[in-house]
């Protein structure tokens, strides 16, 4: 059943689909209205209703509860022995007989046997057994009100009774209470007819506002509706408009980012060569660099160890003029040796000549006049062969000589030569070290231009994507205004 009941529900709420926004914005204005009327009708009228009976029961009950505190003023001042309880009880019924409110309104006293003790409208009831005494429903009043007396002593009785003068029996509600000591019930009753005409007379004004305020809601939907549905239709069709727009502009955003983005990844392709050529150049540049530094080193080791060597020739050359200047003595030296030698030679002679004039006893002088000759001899013949290697010694000194200042010019013009270098070497080191310099700050520059480049095409790609979840939504929101279009205008 409770299926049905939302399958059934749920088909009238698709049906609604199809209305226009203005039949719906009716119907819901209609639909406000029957929840208002079924409020009034299910929830306020009957709380209405039981309001206006609760006061009827509450002034009934404050009514009784007056003339009861007479019959307590009473009850007292026979206790205190001011009167007699005959004449407390006396004088406390006849004033309550002459009670009245609401203009016949009354108040009666029965006791706890159902016998009327005071009636003020029907004195001929006063001392009656009123047990039997039932209204047209066949309610046996006095019997419930003493039972209620009993168990709780006090309480409300409903029943038909007629008014005075009117035969035909209308409701009314009594409030009776028990004042124990005396064993009376005290009790008055109000009509509650005046109640159902006071609530039909509600029922009719509220139902003319009801009906004013329906029509009027009807009518004021009717105005907003048209207020509402008019600018929503021109809003829902610039809404298409510009969805529509917005694809168009959004697909050729996309083409030109995707276009951007090919182009941005070759240049990111060829700069990432040029940046890989770019670092070979510094890396061959920094060798270059390093090597020129090096040679530049040697070159600076070469000249100073020319510049010694050269010092040593310069050196070698004084030392050999300095032989050959004492080759000059020496020569000299071997002259004087070879004129001793001659001398000695000829005193040797002398003494050979001598001693052959002496004889025998200049025998031996001879043999050692002999022996000096010989070694005088011996030593010309040296002095010669060592005039002869000294003339030798000169000349090779002299040709050394002569090749040691060829190789000192030869020397100073290599040293001239290789600080020439050193100077060219030093500045083809510094020219590297700037071109090196230079092209690292070409490398820095295109790896940022790569960078550049690379964000570029990231960020084209990104305004593709971009482009093309725009191009979606435009076509979403052409499918949104679509349906927004079907639910202002129905079908």
């Amino acid at each position: 059943m409770c299926c049905s009941a939302i399958i059934l529900l749920s088909k009238e709420i698709i049906m609604l689909y199809k209305y226009k926004l203005s039949t719906r914005i009716n119907l819901l204005g209609i639909t406000i209205v029957a929840c208002f009327i079924l409020i009034l009708a299910w929830s306020i009228y009957p709380q209405l209703r039981k309001k206006m009976y609760d006061a009827k029961y509450v002034k009934t009950q404050h009514l009784v509860e007056a003339a009861y505190g007479i019959i307590v003023h009473w009850a007292k001042n026979a206790e205190a022995g001011d009167v007699s309880l005959e004449q407390a009880m006396d004088t406390a019924k006849n004033t309550i007989r002459n009670l009245r409110y609401g203009g016949d309104e009354y108040f009666w006293i029965n006791d706890m046997t159902t016998r009327m003790v005071m009636h003020p409208v029907k004195p001929e009831l006063e001392g009656r057994d009123m047990s039997d005494f039932a209204d047209t429903d066949g309610k046996r009043l006095f019997i419930i009100m003493v039972e209620i007396c009993k168990n709780h002593g006090a309480g409300f009785v409903d029943y038909l009774w007629p008014k005075p003068g009117d035969p035909e029996p209308v409701p009314k509600i009594s409030y009776v209470k028990l004042f124990p000591e005396w064993g009376w019930i005290i009790g008055s009753g109000i009509y509650v007819d005046d109640v159902e005409k006071e609530i039909s007379k509600i029922t009719s004004f509220v139902s003319i506002v009801v009906i004013v305020i329906f029509f009027s809601t009807l009518l004021f939907s009717y105005f907003i509706s048209r207020s509402i549905v008019r600018p929503l239709c021109s809003i829902a069709e610039r809404l298409d408009q510009g969805a529509a727009q917005i694809a168009t502009a959004s697909d050729e955003v996309s083409e030109t980012s995707q276009v951007l983005s090919e182009n941005a990844s070759e240049q990111a392709a060829s700069l990432e060569e040029s940046s890989a050529s770019l670092e070979e150049i510094t890396a061959m540049s920094l060798e270059t660099s390093g090597l020129t530094r090096d040679a530049n080193q040697l070159m600076n080791e070469n000249i100073s160890k020319s510049a010694r060597s050269l010092s040593s020739l310069i050196e070698l050359t004084r030392e050999m003029n300095q032989i050959e200047a004492d080759s000059s003595e020496m020569r000299l030296i071997i002259k004087t040796i070879d004129e001793i030698a001659f001398q000695t030679n000829l005193l040797a002679l002398n003494a050979a000549v001598e001693a052959a004039r002496a004889g025998e006893a200049g025998v031996g002088f001879a043999v050692v006049a002999d022996e000096v000759r010989n070694l005088a001899m011996r030593s010309t013949q040296s002095a010669k062969n060592t005039q002869q290697l000294l003339e030798l010694t000169v000349e090779r000194v002299t040709r050394a000589a002569y090749s040691i200042k060829h190789i000192n010019d030869d020397f100073e013009g290599i040293i001239e030569t290789a600080t020439i270098m050193g100077e060219k070497i030093t500045s083809v080191t510094r020219a590297s070290r700037e071109q090196t310099s230079g092209i690292e700050q070409v490398s820095v520059a295109a790896s940022e231009i790569d960078k550049i480049t690379q964000q570029m095409a990231a960020t084209s790609q990104e305004t593709a994507a971009a482009s093309e979840e725009l191009s979606g939504q435009a076509l979403e929101m052409k499918s949104l205004v679509s349906d927004l279009l079907a639910v202002i205008k129905g079908g």
